[in-house]
């Protein structure tokens, strides 16, 4: 005979306040075990450092235990408290399992970093930090935690590059230090893409100025740094004039793809009448829906005899340098889509300004190295190595 289920209120209450019960006592047995497992291999790392057994006499001896004190740890799981640290009378003990004066898993240090990069104020970050994991944190110790990226930065910008990528994009990305005056700084970005479709932030840098020198200086550090060219096949860009220049003196033989969109949207700046500014920029991206060449020459001569009375101006600036923008044609889809605007950087600098939006700027450039870098390594670029942090790869 079957039984009715009771789903009376005082029932299902009765029944809830048993799962969180059961629950809790979960958690205090898994803390417990963990505090057992840690004690343990720390057992083991003091017998590595003395070289002897306990109450055992040997040549092999390098020191003596010398007891232990009680340490307080903030693990995933929870607080373990009264954890034993053993000691070691001569030359201390440098463990592997846990950090000296570390009062936190380094873990958690991750989790940190991961809830700042995503966009969280520091004061954000304690917040629900404590909510987590029961425990209060100052926003100096998120800053801290933020602050031990710059290592990380510099190894960053010195590591060698392989010289094994086919296309290279190029772009620029505004934001602004307030310290020590407020001023506007742009982000020079290099994104590389290999023969089997994989794509990487390989640099970036910041810079007062799109002019050619900043250019210039970037590009011949991708160089310097072992991106040669052999295997380079074309430079995209949107087309800046110091781009354009140091990427001929620098690759003079990779061939350089403007994007055909910024190409139509310059459009805008050299009308004199703006009324018709829509119209004139939907000709123009119609100009680059050719199969080949012929056919966009073809539309192009269209575009010409439709607006050059209007606007001359704006039609000698889009017919100056055309032929930078039919690169993509000589490739077959999906390349020559990929090819033809610089859409696969822009996806990246979008991303960037989406996460950097909540933080309005940064206090200095040292700062937005080290936030830049963050989210490069451990959001945008999510095959590359993380090297400090057992981190989980971001949404």
């Amino acid at each position: 005979m079957k039984r009715e289920l009771d789903f009376s209120e005082g029932n299902l209450r009765d029944r809830w306040f048993g799962v969180k019960d059961f629950w809790k006592e979960m958690e205090v047995r898994t803390v417990g075990m963990v505090k057992v497992g840690l004690e343990r291999a720390l057992v083991v790392e003091q017998g590595r450092r003395v070289g002897c057994g306990r109450y055992k006499h040997t040549r092999r001896r390098r020191g003596y235990r010398n007891g232990s004190y009680a340490r307080d740890l903030l693990t995933r799981y929870g607080w373990i408290e009264d954890l034993k640290v053993p000691r070691v009378r001569e030359g201390g003990m440098e463990s592997e399992v846990l950090e000296r004066y570390r009062r936190r898993q380094r873990v958690l240090d991750g989790i940190l970093l991961e809830g700042f990069l995503l966009g969280h104020s520091t004061r954000k970050s304690v917040r629900w930090f404590k909510k987590l994991f029961g425990a209060q944190i100052s926003p100096q110790t998120v800053s801290n935690v933020v602050k031990e990226l710059d290592q990380e930065v510099g190894r960053y910008h010195r590591r060698r590059l392989r010289d094994d990528y086919r296309f290279l994009y190029l772009d620029g990305l505004w934001i602004t230090v307030t310290r020590p005056v407020k001023v506007k700084k742009v982000l020079l970005v290099a994104l590389g893409i290999k023969e089997d479709g994989s794509k990487e932030l390989l640099s970036f840098q910041l810079a007062g100025s799109e002019s050619e020198a900043s250019w210039w200086g970037f590009i011949s550090d991708l160089k310097q740094r072992g991106l040669v060219g052999e295997k380079l096949e074309v430079i995209v860009s949107d087309g800046a004039s110091g781009l354009v220049k140091a990427h001929r003196a620098l690759y003079p033989r990779v061939p350089h793809q403007l994007c055909a969109f910024h190409k139509a949207m310059d459009l805008a700046h050299h009308l004199t009448d703006k009324r018709h500014r829509s119209r004139i920029i939907a000709d123009a991206l119609r100009v680059f829906e050719g199969e080949t060449a012929t056919q966009v020459r073809k539309n192009l001569r269209s575009f010409c005899d439709k607006w050059s009375i209007q606007e001359p101006q704006a039609v000698r600036n889009f017919i100056r340098g055309f032929e930078y923008c039919l690169v993509y044609l000589e490739y077959p889809d999906p390349v020559r889509t990929m090819l033809k605007t610089n859409n696969p950087v822009e996806r990246y600098i979008e991303e960037l300004r989406r996460r950097i939006i909540p933080m309005r700027s940064f206090n200095n450039c040292k700062s937005a190295e080290r936030i830049i870098y963050g989210l490069i390594a451990y959001v945008l670029n999510q095959h590359q190595d993380v090297p400090n942090y057992e981190f989980t790869q971001l949404a």
